[in-house]
């Protein structure tokens, strides 16, 4: 299962997060609480065909705090604005005050239009003043709940991680595996616990089964029993430096007319 996430954007217009109406963002970041229910929902830690579907949930949680993290980015720099806005919105309220005072203190040349004029004048930038200040609090409780989702989705990250088998030991982890000379493909699902290691693994559309043995000196044994079969095949390899590649050879514990009882065998890590 692919856990599909919208593909965002390199950049993105800080203008076209906050034309958005502030209760469909309350809205959306109000879902937080079910998103990651219906993460922990996707998850299964405990079964190895799932651990390619549990790296995705994690990729998709990566790529929403990405997200998240430029519309930040994005939320902060309009805070910015308008409180740049706001403080030259001060300065000509107190030069406007203070213009009214000079005014009113020269009360016999001030007329009832002047009086007027400056007490509209007052009104409208006091007016500007208010709705900078409304816009810079509901930018706030913006900024304040997309911290909050960011930090939760940082949090779930690291424990999802710390409980993948593929953070624990190097072998742990999906890969796919070619099976020469007949250039079969398949997977194997291993889990490493200190020198030994189990697993499961499918080869072509129709064989799976379980896979133990061993992993001493970056060299893997593996004794690989098929699901209707039993015991059927010997596995040995070595791990390359960067541990990315198993190269080894295998042994056949049966034999199949018109099949070959050795060969070689290569795996890659995909997870």
């Amino acid at each position: 299962m692919r856990v599909q996430v919208p593909c965002p954007q390199d950049r993105f217009e800080s203008r076209r997060w906050l034309r958005l109406p502030l209760l469909v963002l309350l809205t959306a970041l109000a879902l937080l609480p079910a998103s990651l229910a219906q993460v922990d929902d996707d998850l299964d830690l405990s079964n190895p065909f799932n651990r390619e579907k549990n790296a995705a949930v994690v990729d998709a949680l990566e790529e929403r705090s990405r997200i998240l993290g430029r519309m930040l980015v994005d939320f902060s720099r309009e805070y910015r604005r308008i409180a740049v806005e706001r403080g030259t919105v001060v300065r000509e309220l107190v030069e406007t005050q203070a213009e009214m005072d000079r005014q009113v203190i020269r009360v016999r040349d001030l007329s009832s239009e002047q009086l007027e004029a400056l007490r509209d004048q007052i009104v409208a930038v006091r007016q500007r003043y208010e709705k900078l200040e409304a816009d810079g609090r509901r930018l706030l409780d913006s900024l304040r709940l997309l911290l909050l989702e960011r930090d939760a989705l940082h949090q779930r990250i690291a424990e999802i991680r710390a409980d993948l088998p593929g953070s624990q030991e190097v072998l742990t982890g999906v890969w796919e595996v070619t099976w020469l000379p007949a250039g079969t493909k398949g997977t194997f699902y291993l889990d490493q616990s200190g020198t030994l290691v189990t697993g499961q693994y499918r080869l072509g559309s129709t064989r799976s089964g379980s896979l133990r043995g061993t992993f001493v000196g970056n060299k893997i044994q593996l004794e690989r029993v098929d699901s209707q079969r039993g015991r059927d095949a010997e596995l040995e390899g070595f791990l390359d430096e960067e541990g990315g590649v198993i190269r080894g050879t295998w042994q056949s514990f049966e034999m199949v007319q018109g099949g070959l009882p050795h060969g070689q065998w290569v795996a890659r890590r995909t997870r």
